[in-house]
């Protein structure tokens, strides 16, 4: 008898869909919120969490009028803008409340991912595969779906299956769907297997990025995914065998007790976590890694924490409407579900193609595709 797997809703509170982007991305909120980045917290330590909060303030008439949105970011950008190692957006954005109107323009054609990454200061000219694959991801998802909203099904169609990305998340009976499409949300079963599809393919240009960055064999987060060979271990017990192999110890009682004892974490945590029924917080992660002398948070088993959070919610997301289309009777209004994208039975066939198809791609097509993004941020 198959075990079952199980995935847990990767944020806090009551389940409820992710906001979405374009046909295939998600907010970037959605994104900060799954790694834990705290942004108001980096606007609290630069003393600008008044204006922060003014900015994102909901009143019972609705949004912050823009007056009082346009003040806040002016003071924001005062404060920030100013430095030398500012991202190249901000010095934009103040230009574009200026009045510039070329500045104005450079802003309004960002997408949300390239806005998201600029401010990082990961500016165009250094995105790596990842950055580039999910600038694609949200840019073309947006054309699709602007060509879908307008009646073009055809060209809607056309877009995604010449498209240097997007052809790769269409499967022959997808295709069909997308050709006899009437609406975008009879479309929304299909785009939710096609958005999954190509946040493998994210993680799979991470994993590339990573192991090339730090001169270690590729891939460093295969071992995550969820796999017959592994019946019923979900992401989070996976990393917790990771951990192990890193600090070269085979039980819980070894990781505490060999002259690494970890301080203020309960065992318990540690059991629930290798169990795959809690996934740890980054200070649990942080203190068990620094008391076995792992003190670099560039250490690859941090970004396999980060790579083990977006593996479970695309666990969660498949697991969720699969579950509920087998409850409504497997209707076909929901189709592809239950099954996976590409036709696979469940989650774990699915990972077992579609990442090393994923890997091989971005190994192959990565520098193109790289030129494309940077070509596409640039001229629109």
């Amino acid at each position: 008898m198959k075990t079952p797997l199980s995935f847990r809703y990767p944020f806090e509170g009551h389940p409820a869909p992710i906001p979405m982007v374009g046909l295939f991305s998600f907010l970037p909120g959605a994104y900060l919120k799954l790694f834990g980045l705290q942004i108001h917290a980096a606007f609290e330590d630069r003393g600008l969490g008044n204006q922060y909060r003014r900015l994102n303030r909901q009143t019972e008439d609705g949004p912050p009028k823009e007056k009082f949105v346009a003040k806040a970011l002016n003071e924001i950008l005062d404060e920030i803008a100013s430095d030398k190692d500012a991202p190249s957006l901000f010095a934009d954005v103040k230009q574009a409340l200026d009045g510039c109107e070329q500045a104005k323009q450079r802003v309004e054609r960002l997408t949300f991912i390239e806005s998201l990454l600029i401010g990082f200061g990961i500016e165009p000219d250094t995105w790596q595969r990842r950055h580039c694959h999910l600038a694609l991801m949200e840019r073309a998802g947006r054309r699709a779906q602007q060509l879908f909203e307008a009646g073009d099904t055809p060209g809607a169609v056309e877009y995604i299956t010449t498209h240097p990305l997007l052809n790769a998340l269409v499967w022959p009976e997808a295709q069909e769907v997308l050709r006899g499409a009437t609406s975008l949300n009879d479309l929304r079963p299909l785009t939710i297997a096609m958005a999954m599809d190509a946040h493998l393919g994210w993680l799979a240009a991470w994993d590339l990025d990573d192991a090339e960055n730090r001169e270690l064999p590729a891939p460093q987060f295969a071992g995550l995914l969820p796999s017959r060979m592994h019946p019923g271990r979900n992401p989070t017990s996976l990393l917790f065998d990771e951990l192990k192999r890193r600090l070269e110890v085979s039980t819980i009682t070894e990781m505490m007790d060999r002259g690494h004892r970890v301080p203020d974490v309960e065992v318990g945590t540690l059991y629930r976590w290798s169990a795959g029924k809690n996934f740890p917080d980054t200070v649990t992660m942080s203190k068990v890694m620094e008391a076995h002398g792992f003190l670099d948070d560039r250490d690859i088993l941090y970004r396999q924490f980060s790579a083990a959070k977006l593996i479970n919610l695309l666990g969660w997301l498949g697991q969720d409407i699969a579950t509920k289309t087998r409850e409504h009777g497997e209707p076909s209004v929901l189709w592809p579900w239950p099954a996976y994208p590409f036709g696979h039975p469940d989650f774990e066939s699915w990972a077992a193609e579609r990442y090393p198809f994923w890997l091989a791609f971005h190994q192959e097509q990565g520098a193109a595709l790289a030129e494309l993004a940077k070509a596409t941020q640039n001229s629109q």
